[in-house]
Order: structure tokens, then sequence, then C-alpha cells
């Protein structure tokens, strides 16, 4: 299960819920309102200040901004009906480009780049591409300053993950043979590469990393799971990893290596899966019983902490008042400084939605 392809349901006003008294120190809650009509799944990127975003609200692709007028709109502007069965989407450090997945010139679904001065322009397929139901590929993360994209490519019978420019246009990165690759996200700096790898005998997906032409299985050759984020440097690596009983989220550095977040209840048969990571490494996601009647809870890990912690705990302890019956699924995205998390609510009656904290103005 993929934590960003949760169901949006029901339409909140924007609140801000903020005692004045502690204003500056207290973190900053607000509900997003839904500009979709009921989406399957919804999916967040945030700037590198977490002021402008990019929404894959069941295929269609917007961007919000805080300083686009609040009201019809919910500060979200549509840029594409995009394809109701790609749920990709990332955004630039800067907020300018916006990376998705949409209908080419030729009909078929392509790899597609939005920036704020050319507009959509679709990035093709690789040489050994193919069509796979009428796509070529998907788009999944771009660069700080938007210029590298990467993604994923059907070449058949597979996917493989793939770089592009505007120079060189798709290249692919690699496989293994007869199974599939996805590049999921890309630093901010450009250099680094990171999704997954298929182990070609078993099939499961394991977490790879692309830098300098080379591919690396940096968790183990034989660790199932997949990384879904990376720093803007390349240093820090989140994602799921199987430890023993259950996929965990973890955490990646050259100095400490892979280590397992756990969950927040601290059942071995729980699951959790890190969303993304900020670059002083905190990491956020959801933790639970993904089929069990618990549900998922947002989590909050920062470098130092013993384990992760529920973010509504976490934010509640710092005078968040969030209303009764509302339940923090998933955390989807932190800015990469660290101000802003947005991600996905749910009350008692199973109805979702959008919510964003700022941690600091």
């Amino acid at each position: 299960m993929h934590a960003r392809r949760l169901a949006t349901t029901v339409v909140l006003s924007t609140i801000a819920l903020c005692s004045a008294s502690v204003l500056a120190q207290t973190p900053t809650f607000q509900f997003l309102i839904n500009p979709s009509v009921a989406p399957t799944w919804v999916n967040y990127a945030l700037s590198n200040d977490g002021k402008v975003m990019a929404a894959n609200y069941g295929g269609r692709i917007y961007r919000w901004s805080a300083d686009t007028p609040k009201f019809p709109s919910g500060g979200f502007t549509l840029l594409d009906p995009g394809f109701f069965l790609s749920s990709s989407v990332d955004i630039s450090k800067d907020g300018t480009t916006i990376v998705a997945s949409r209908p080419g010139p030729d009909g078929n679904i392509n790899p597609a780049i939005w920036s704020q001065t050319g507009g959509w322009t679709d990035m093709g397929h690789p040489a050994n591409g193919c069509l796979l139901d009428g796509q070529w590929g998907s788009g999944y993360s771009v660069s700080g300053d938007g210029s590298i994209a990467v993604g994923l490519a059907w070449y058949c019978p597979g996917a493989e993950g793939f770089r592009w420019n505007r120079t060189t246009g798709i290249k692919a990165l690699s496989h293994p043979n007869r199974a599939s690759s996805r590049a999921s996200a890309i630093s901010a700096d450009g250099r680094t590469i990171v999704g997954f790898f298929e182990d070609p005998k078993f099939g499961n997906r394991r977490p790879v990393r692309w830098v300098g032409g080379k591919t690396q299985l940096f968790a183990g050759t034989d660790t199932p799971g997949e990384a879904t984020s990376v720093s803007s440097d390349g240093s820090k690596i989140v994602g799921q990893a199987f430890f023993l009983f259950s996929g965990y989220a973890f955490s990646y550095t050259e100095s400490g290596g892979l280590l397992s977040l756990g969950t927040i209840s601290g059942s071995e048969f729980d699951q959790s899966v890190a969303n993304a990571v900020a670059d002083n490494g905190t990491t956020v996601g959801w933790s639970g019983d993904p089929f069990g009647v618990t549900g998922l809870q947002a989590f909050i890990w920062k470098p130092g902490m013993k384990k992760m912690q529920s973010l509504q705990r976490y934010l509640q302890n710092r005078g968040v008042l969030i209303p009764s019956g509302i339940s923090l699924a998933s955390a989807l995205d932190i800015s990469a400084d660290g101000s802003t998390i947005v991600g996905i609510w749910q009350d008692s009656n199973f109805n979702q939605g959008g919510w964003m904290v700022r941690l600091k103005p």
C-alpha cells in the first residue's frame, strides 16, 4: 500500500488554530479546501519553504500558493486534468516547476514538466520505451532548480527509472534483467536519485540510489523495500525496508547506515513508511496497521529521538488544537527547510481531507 493514495471526500474551510499569546512559538494548523470532487487519492509536494505546493487530486494537477486568494479556490490553481491512474507529483525548490503525468500530443500519457514561464513540456520516452495501457510512463520528481526530472518509463515487459533534462531528453538509468526499477526522488542538487530496484529472482523491490552513473543497493542486495525521499544534498535517504516481521520506515546516512524507525505503537506487526525527509533529518510518514481497525497515524521522527512519535500528539503537546474526532492519518511531505508539513486527516466516519501545519514562521 502506498500512503499517498488516500481518498479525500470532505471539504472544510481553512482555519488557523493558534493562541495569540504564543503565536510566535506555537505551530499553526489549517485544513486545506478540496479543489476537486471526491478524488480517489491525494498527493502533495512542498517547495523549499512550504509556501508553494503541488497537488495531485485523483490525477488532476494543481498548484497551491499561500499568496493565491483562498476563496473560492482555497489557494489552488488547476494546471492540467492529468491522468486518473497517475498519483505522482513533485515541485522544485523555488516552487516554479512541477513534474507529473498528462496526455501528450500523441494522445498517450507522458511524463511531463510544467514551469511558470513555459507551461507544460512532455518528456516523451526512452529509445527502448513502449506503451503499456496507453502510457509511456510517469514523472515523479524534480531537482531544486527545475532543470532535471526523474520518473518511471515502460520498456516492456517492465519499467525503468529515467533521468530527463531539456538538452538530452529522457535517458534510462538501469534496471535488473527482465525486472523493473523506478526513480522516485531526486536531490535538490540533482546529483542523487533514489527509488527501487526489483530483485530479478524473487521480484521484490529493494532500495536503490543512482549517483554518478552508478547503481547502488545501499541497504544491501537482499533487503526488501524502497527509497521514497532524499535530502537536498543527497546525504539523507528515507523510505521503507523490511526488518524481520514487517516493513518499517527507515532513515539512511553514510555514517549511520540503515536505521529502522519502528512504529508508533511499538508493535512489531504494525507497518510504517517514511514519505519525506527535511534537510535537518526530520522525517514524516505514516505508521499503523493498514489492514486493521486501528488504521494509520502520521508520525514525526528527528535524529536523536529514540523512536518515532505520533505527529498529532507532538503538535498537541506544542499547543496545536486539532478538532475532536479528527485524526492525522498520514504526513505526505515536509519542506526541505523543515518549516511545513502536509498530509491527510480522517474522521470517525472515514471522511478524509488535507491539512497543513507550519512548525515555524
